[in-house]
């Protein structure tokens, strides 16, 4: 069983300026059996508010609208499972080969929140079955499914989120990865499991969310930075070199709550 078989949709967050993206995405997804042209697949563009409503910034805001909508529209839709999917996602060959095992267990056992891809900087360890039930820090939400049992929850969480101020103590107007962070530790109930080894990272590329100065640069430094991307990518896919995300997403005034991490199923 792949991951299409077993989601009832996937979900892919895409800019329409980045055409490299969703070029790059179609065949990330071919690589693991997935056509990016199946009805499961709904290719989703951003909403472009025109001011940031108190987030860091446009894009920050528009990402999170994005998420929320996507989340949404599932719950209204009936679904039981929704992968979200953004459009910077690279799988690695592990994931090629555990998919199977990894969606059986998903559709025989009880969870909430799965994250595929994520910043494992804990190094967490490796799961005999691939995943483990986490309910520490981490970062990046580019590839995670939701199950409907905490739709409705996790709906109105980020609803009430996206008003509260920034640095309120149970989160506010974060970038998406750190509101389900925020939520995730004020619901400890929850079964939030990551895959370990992590199988999914954001592939090398300029941002679309703090872009910076990468599109400016000479034609001469962005060939040489994207040759530099396109290998670590590759030596990542092959599990030859780790990749982290940034850490600092995350209110440093919060005060952390986390269980050591435990085999999922059978812990």
């Amino acid at each position: 069983m792949r991951f299409i078989d077993f989601v009832d949709r996937l979900a892919i967050i895409h800019m329409p300026d980045r055409v490299d993206r969703l070029k790059a995405l179609t065949f990330e997804l071919a690589a693991v059996g997935i056509d990016i042209q199946s009805p499961k697949v709904l290719v989703t563009t951003p909403p472009t508010p025109s001011s940031a409503h108190g987030f860091p910034s446009c894009a920050v805001y528009s990402n999170y609208l994005s998420h929320l909508s996507i989340i949404e529209d599932a719950h209204s839709s009936g679904l039981d499972t929704l992968w979200i999917l953004e459009d910077d996602a690279i799988f690695s060959q592990q994931f090629r080969h555990q998919q199977h095992a990894i969606a059986s267990l998903l559709q025989e056992n009880d969870w909430d929140l799965c994250f595929i891809g994520h910043s494992d900087w804990r190094k967490l360890p490796t799961s005999p079955t691939g995943l483990l039930r986490f309910s520490g820090p981490f970062v990046w939400a580019h590839s995670y499914i939701v199950h409907r049992r905490v739709m409705t929850r996790l709906i109105e969480y980020l609803r009430t989120s996206m008003n509260r101020p920034v640095g309120h103590p149970e989160g506010g107007k974060n970038h998406l990865d750190a509101a389900l962070f925020f939520f995730r530790q004020i619901n400890p109930d929850l079964i939030c499991l990551v895959s370990s080894p992590c199988l999914s990272v954001q592939k090398g590329s300029v941002s679309s969310i703090t872009p910076g100065a990468g599109w400016k640069q000479a034609a001469g430094i962005r060939s040489v930075m994207q040759l530099a991307r396109q290998s670590r990518d590759e030596l990542w896919r092959r599990g030859w070199i780790r990749v982290d995300g940034p850490q600092d997403l995350l209110d440093k005034n919060f005060k952390l709550t986390s269980t050591a991490p435990k085999v999922w199923p059978g812990s």
